[in-house]
Formats: C-alpha cells, structure tokens, sequence
C-alpha cells in the first residue's frame, strides 16, 4: 500500500488533516456515482519489533478492513537499532466492487517508526491519534513484559490486549506475564489468538460429556495425555498450545497439581500427578455461547489421583506448536479411552470413544486454518474478558512454575 510521509511527525492536526486529504483524494478517484464511505468501527493499535512483521500486518490489515474498517496505528519499534526518531506515514485501505473494481468502503492507517531509544516515545505520538469514543484494541507482537514502558502505556490507553502466545519468544515466561497482568491493576480484555485456535478441540472434548453412558466412566478418568508438535520459536519447550489445554481440562474438572513432574523418553515427555478433590456438585465444562458444548460432569465422585503426561512428538505434516492429540483414559473396571486428534495428513480433527473392545467413531471435521486477520477480527467482536481463559492459565502458569523448579 502506498504510504505518505508525514512532516510533523508529533502533531496531531497535522496528522489529521493529511488523512483528510488523503480521503478527499481517495474520494476523487471513484469514476462511478456511487459513495466511497470513509468507515472507523473501532481504533487498533499494533505493535511490532521487527520490520518483517511490520510487513506482515501490512498484508492482512486489507482482509481485516473488510470486516473491522478501523484506524489503525502500526507502530515498529526496534530498540536494538540505532537511535532515529519517529517516522510517521499515512494511507488508505479500501475495499473495491468485485465487478468493477470501484472503491467502496476505506480504513485509515498510521505507520510510526522509531528506533533505539526513540521507541519509548511511540505511545506519546500514537495516543492522541485514537478516534474518541472507540473501542480501542491492541495487538501486541513483541515479548510481552508487564513492567514494560512502551506496554504499560499502550495497556493504559486500550480496551483489550490481543497477543499470540503461539509466537512468543519465551513461551514459558512470556506466559507467566500475562498470569500477571491479570493479577495487576490493569482493568482489559485479553483475547490470546492461540487459545481461539483450541475452540474445536475444546468443544470435542466437552461433546464427550454429553453422552449420559460416558459419564460414570469419565468420572474415572485416571490418566491424560496431550502430544503436542514443539513450538518453532523455542524447540524443545513445551507449546503453549499443551500448557493451555491442560489448564482447561484442570480447571474444568477441578484438578490441582499434586507433585513435581518426572521426565520420561529423554526428556520429551514430562509426567504430573494431579488430584481430583471430591464433589459434592456437578462441574460444568461450559465453552461459552458461541465456544464449545456445555456438558456436567457428576457430582460425588471420589477423591482421585490422575497423570497427566505432556509428551512432545515429531512434527510429520503438523505445524509447530500446535496439538496433535489428546487422550482421556481410565484404567477402572471397564477400561475406556476418550481422544481427540489430528489426522496424519493435518486435515481432519476425530473425536473417537474406545470402551472395551467397541470403537464409537465421533465427529470428523475439517481443520481450520484460519489466517491471522480471520482470528483478529474474531477477537475484536468480544469486549468482555474470557474468563475460561484466566482459569485455564492459572492452572498452566502452576504448571510452569513447578516444571522450572524441578531439575532432573
């Protein structure tokens, strides 16, 4: 997209009035009768590190204007450069008539650069420039530090934080900050793209619960185990992915670590005893309107201890970090396994119950790859915050904090 220099890189009305040119001359260049509407449903304010994924924001912000027609603030910010001050450019996003390729419907975006020290200033120069009385969202893609000057400002002036724990630096620890954050002052949404890509898997996994038969035998479940593909970012940790659906299912069913972890197969998979307290009620594994099925798991069921076994395998066709299966099991009386997992070739995802020797084949459904911009504009219709996502994180960060204090 073309971007236009702006010369004062820190005043407002100057910056207001070139994108007031820019939509007149963005008007101008329809050839029919019909409007060009200039469209804000809400402010976006992006920040990036690197310049490659300053590029990549570029690329999806046409498909996210779409949908959201917003003003967006791109911010670039890369400390370990040498020192430049802001750079501000500005320019139009629209959407065009398929059949006559008219531009019909138009965004704005505000790039800002800065460089060494510099970087500190872009909220100062990127605040002022939010529409009033828009929901504001920010889309954080650097490692998150809740202590961070140029976050903690850009936290301050939003509604809700949107982060990717799938491309986190340092997973373990990055996730650890966002436990954080919601343990802080700060008064936002978190929406975690990574988490919204576990919506299928975590509604195959509550569809077992509304299975009356399946459900004395899932009160006995005595043994989990979740492969996971190690993340590209840090090979060897475990994926956020794994970390976060063990909190789920933890969380859900009322699971609390019960020892350090032990590791198995040269180190690739680590094993946690939990502990199932007893209940004198029923548990919902309740997904969320619009996130999952909403099944209960019985009351009164025994104290119990349960594995859980996080074992990393080979990627094959799966992408880094991400699931591969998910495995309930129980060793009682009548042995039965319930699970969820890719198939070999990464395009289907099966839900399969095994009791005794019968097979009862679930739902086979296609994987969905969304893109980046499909799962941000899916985020940026909630406000509200994900509490199933708080309660699935705090059992993770549990299990990191045990998991980095245990040396084998």
């Amino acid at each position: 997209m073309q971007q236009i220099p702006v010369p004062k890189t820190l005043d407002v009305e100057v910056v207001e009035r070139q994108l007031a040119a820019l939509w007149k001359e963005t008007a101008g260049e329809s050839d029919d009768d019909a409007a060009v509407l200039r469209a804000r449903v809400a402010n976006l304010l992006v920040f990036v590190s690197h310049e490659s994924l300053l590029q990549e924001v570029d690329a999806l912000m046409l498909d996210l204007t779409m949908v959201h027609p917003s003003r967006a603030l791109i911010m670039l910010g890369e400390t370990d450069k040498s020192d430049q001050d802001i750079e501000m450019f500005v320019t139009s996003l629209c959407q065009t008539d398929k059949r006559t390729g008219a531009k019909r419907l138009c965004g704005e975006v505000v790039i800002l650069k800065a460089r060494g020290k510099f970087t500190v200033e872009l909220p100062s120069a990127s605040l002022p420039l939010l529409v009033p009385d828009l929901t504001t969202f920010l889309w954080w893609r650097n490692e998150l530090r809740v202590s961070d000057k140029v976050f903690s400002a850009l936290i301050n002036g939003s509604d809700r934080l949107v982060i990717d724990s799938d491309e986190f630096r340092n997973p373990l620890q990055d996730l650890l900050e966002v436990d954080r954050l919601f343990g802080s002052d700060q008064e936002v949404g978190v929406s975690d793209l990574n988490w919204a890509r576990l919506t299928l898997w975590r509604g195959l996994l509550a569809d077992f619960y509304d299975v009356p038969a399946y459900q004395p035998l899932l009160d006995d479940i005595d043994f989990v185990r979740i492969d996971y593909v190690s993340p590209a970012v840090e090979p060897g940790t475990v994926a956020p992915q794994a970390l976060l659906m063990a909190g789920w299912l933890a969380s859900r069913l009322e699971w609390t670590v019960a020892s350090e972890p032990t590791t198995q197969d040269n180190n690739k998979t680590l094993s946690f005893k939990l502990l199932r307290k007893d209940r004198g009620s029923s548990v919902s594994m309740n997904d969320g309107a619009d996130r999952g099925s909403s099944p209960t798991v019985r009351g009164g069921a025994r104290s119990k201890e349960i594995t859980l076994e996080l074992n990393r395998v080979e990627r094959g066709k799966h992408k880094p970090g991400r699931l591969v299966e998910v495995e309930l099991r129980t060793s009682a009386s009548q042995p039965a396994s319930f699970s969820v997992k890719r198939s070999a070739d990464n395009l289907h995802i099966l839900a399969e119950a095994n009791i005794g020797t019968d097979i009862h084949r679930g739902r086979l459904l296609p994987v969905r790859n969304r893109s980046l911009a499909h799962l941000l504009s899916r985020e940026m219709e909630i406000l509200s915050n994900d509490d199933l996502y708080q309660q699935a994180l705090a059992v993770s960060t549990t299990v990191i904090n045990v998991s980095q204090s245990f040396s084998p």
